[in-house]
């Protein structure tokens, strides 16, 4: 159980157990009185004729319209309503949670004048594992309202959340299961619940994650292409990690790990490019990593609430502002960074791949064939990956660019921010399939030099043939590389399974 006593109680270790490992969420009561002391304001402010965006006016090109009091009474519901527009599969489940744990930590400021029953009633549907179906195609509001809208009207009884066995049901039906009443909004908590910057965090987190565990098959890769192309060790000495930046320093170290024990002796003075470069490549996608996850902890920490609630302007006075605090560039454009450095790791295991086929380089049999000229050996395997790897390049591309503008021109410059991580989600999953190209057939050019391995080469590779049969002569190639992907996906790839 995590028990929330601060609004920066809800951080990156606390939203990844909630919504990752199901541990449970409490908030303490002194931090509830602090949001409800910050809706009594609000209410304030409504009650003296304060203007606000969303309660007493339309959204968007609409907001010169001034709403009726019984029109007020029923925006907070019709807002939930008129924006869940998207379409297709469900997000995956930890990234809706996830989004739900975002919106609270904006609740929990004060700033966003929702109230503390809000609060506890989301808390309680985290606990209860109601979660919503949140489609992923169709996001090109201006920030994140959408997505909130399908996940967040379904506290209200609307729309579909995932039960137990992924599939879609009726929230209405899922709230009466778990003896819930449906919420009933009041004034601004529906603005509040589709406003904001939730599911660009929440969906950066799972791609992080997803990186990640890229980024650690990506270097043991490329450890096994060293060792079955006998390089020299020189461009990974310890020497180096200590004199290049944070991300070189890790990937030097990590090499040196899974190289540990190795007696291969190296068949020429100097490697190619693309096998001596590979700490400076890999390393930064280390840092990108490093500075996306910097980036998101810096959103989940900042309210993106519009209207935000300011207990004092200054002059002593309580205002609502309209800001921009929804549209987080900073993060974006970090993730668009983050595809191209790992578009450059993939791009590079292709490169290593083709190496590995010339007899030239490695001293070993052309294209890894087990009877040259009988057999094709792996040069099909390098074939394959020259379609995924041109998707890669073609998914790097910064997408983020792409905004456009909608209701009249009132909202007239998207972030983008899910087709953003999309994109950089298609780069893993190519980049999975090309680097296990690479692993299969480095294990093959294990096989062919019979050499004295480093530890975690040689575990790889024990791993490998515990699945897949060694290489003696020609077969179909498609089911060794389906098994190998699949083994991949288990060993590194957790939540994709």
């Amino acid at each position: 159980m995590i028990t929330l006593k601060a609004p920066e109680d809800l951080n990156w270790d606390a939203i990844t157990a909630v919504a990752y490992e199901g541990v449970r969420l409490d908030i303490a009561p002194e931090l509830l009185a602090s949001v409800e002391r910050g809706r009594e304001i609000f209410n304030e402010l409504i009650d003296a004729g304060a203007p606000c965006y969303g309660v007493t006016t339309g959204l968007g090109r609409l907001s010169t319209t001034d709403l009726s009091t019984e029109a007020r009474d029923a925006i907070s519901r019709n807002i939930l309503l008129a924006r869940a527009a998207a379409f297709g599969e469900p997000l995956p489940r930890p990234v809706v949670r996830a989004m739900m744990m975002v919106r609270l930590a904006n609740f929990l400021s004060g700033q966003d004048g929702v109230s503390a029953e809000l609060c506890q009633f989301i808390a309680a549907r985290l606990n209860d594992d109601f979660d919503p179906f949140v489609p992923a195609l169709g996001h090109g509001f201006a920030a994140d309202g959408t997505p909130n809208a399908h996940c967040f009207q379904t506290l209200i009884g609307e729309g579909r959340v995932l039960d137990p066995d992924g599939e879609p049901v009726a929230a209405a039906a899922a709230l009466a299961a778990r003896g819930a009443a449906p919420y009933s909004p009041g004034s601004k908590e529906g603005l509040a619940l589709i406003n904001g910057i939730t599911a660009l965090p929440a969906y950066a987190i799972y791609a992080h994650r997803q990186v990640s565990a890229l980024q650690e098959f990506a270097t043991l890769a490329a450890a096994v292409s060293l060792e079955a192309l006998a390089v020299p060790k020189d461009a990974i000495h310890p020497a180096l990690a200590r004199s290049n930046g944070a991300g070189v320093g890790k990937v030097i170290e990590r090499l040196n790990q899974l190289l540990e024990g190795s007696r291969v002796t190296p068949y020429k003075l100097q490697a190619a490019i693309s096998l001596r470069i590979i700490p400076q490549v890999h390393g930064a996608q280390v840092d990108a990593l490093d500075q996306v996850r910097s980036g998101i902890e810096q959103t989940i920490s900042t309210f993106s609430g519009n209207p935000m609630l300011v207990e004092d302007d200054g002059e002593g006075q309580a205002r609502l502002l309209s800001v921009g605090s929804f549209h987080n560039q900073l993060l974006v454009n970090l993730i668009e960074y983050l595809a191209i450095a790992t578009s450059h790791v993939v791009c590079l295991s292709e490169r290593r791949l083709h190496r590995m086929m010339d007899e030239n380089q490695t001293g070993l049999n052309p294209q890894l064939a087990p009877r040259p000229g009988l057999d094709a050996g792996m040069v099909v395997a390098h074939k394959a990956c020259i379609d995924l790897v041109a998707r890669v390049r073609m998914a790097a591309q910064p997408l983020s660019l792409m905004t456009s503008e909608t209701s009249g021109g009132q909202e007239d410059y998207m972030s983008m921010a899910l087709p953003v991580i999309q994109r950089l989600l298609e780069i893993v999953r190519y980049g999975t399939a090309v680097l296990s190209y690479e692993a299969m057939a480095g294990c093959i050019a294990l096989d062919q030099r019979q050499a004295h391995y480093g530890q975690g080469v040689t575990g790889f590779h024990d791993l490998v043939r515990e699945h897949i049969a060694p290489l003696d002569q020609d077969r179909s190639p498609g089911r060794d590389f389906e098994v190998m992907h699949e083994l991949v996906l288990r060993e590194f790839f957790p939540d994709l399974i």
